[in-house]
């Protein structure tokens, strides 16, 4: 009887402790992105660890103190470097700039090493960009339901699809086009949409008004250049079409008032 209670109570014991998952590898590392930190990543001969960066970035250029007992590869996506050391002990640096930031390592191989198997990287909200998806949260949630598609409100000889784009192309939309009263654009599925600015009259860059209507931003007006900017990247869209006399209005008159 005793030893089948004992038998019990060890079983209530133990299924519990089943049941709690595994502590976390300390091989698989997540450490935080800062711009003044330089991240050390200890190696082993015949390791070889993988840096993940950034969903949004790409890897541009990798430069390393010695190649001869480092190996670095990229993979073809440019967001994941594999790094291992070819000698049992190698210290060296690493920076790796991308299409966001730059990142600065310690290589640090010995024999004795708990090598990393994977570092990646998480990075500070940034309140500029939480604020611009705040703002077309707000400006989505107090527009009444309108059909999706912006073609359903336009007559199609009406349009003008003669918008050209310049700079990043990461930023412009995959649709510009304008009514004579209105500029439609219309990014990815998925895509943060950057800020939308035009020059006001002191020659500043200031933001414009716009409606969102379904997946597309509606400007008021029709202006003749519009600049996109997130973060340093910038870019610019053109309008080569023709002016028309319901869009006679300069640049300058599209920005928001700054200056009150």
């Amino acid at each position: 009887m005793k030893r089948a209670l004992l038998s019990a109570l060890a079983l209530s014991v133990v299924l519990p402790l089943c049941a709690t998952p595994a502590l976390a590898d300390p091989r698989l590392q997540e450490v935080m992105y800062d711009e003044t930190e330089v991240f050390t990543l200890p190696g082993r001969v015949n390791v070889q660890a993988s840096i993940i960066f950034g969903e949004d970035e790409t890897i541009e250029n990798v430069a390393i103190g010695n190649s001869q007992t480092w190996q670095v590869t990229p993979n073809k996506r440019a967001n994941i470097l594999f790094v291992k050391p070819l000698e049992p002990r190698a210290a060296t640096n690493l920076t790796v700039v991308t299409s966001k930031r730059t990142y600065l390592f310690d290589l640090v191989a010995s024999p004795n090493a708990k090598p990393l198997y994977v570092l990646r990287f998480d990075y500070p909200i940034d309140p500029e960009e939480e604020a611009r998806k705040a703002e077309l949260a707000q400006a989505a949630a107090q527009q009444p339901e309108t059909p999706a598609d912006p073609f359903s409100a336009v007559d199609p000889a009406d349009l003008n699809f003669a918008w050209n784009g310049e700079g990043d192309t990461a930023l412009l939309p995959e649709r510009a086009f304008d009514d004579g009263e209105a500029t439609f654009l219309t990014w990815p599925v998925g895509r943060d949409v950057p800020a939308i600015l035009v020059t006001n009259a002191k020659g500043d860059e200031g933001p414009v008004n716009y409606t969102v209507r379904g997946d597309t931003i509606v400007i008021d007006g029709v202006p003749r250049s519009i600049i996109l900017r997130a973060g340093e990247e910038s870019a610019t869209l053109v309008n080569f079409g023709p002016e028309r006399a319901s869009a006679q209005r300069s640049d300058a008159e599209f920005a928001q008032r700054g200056d009150k």
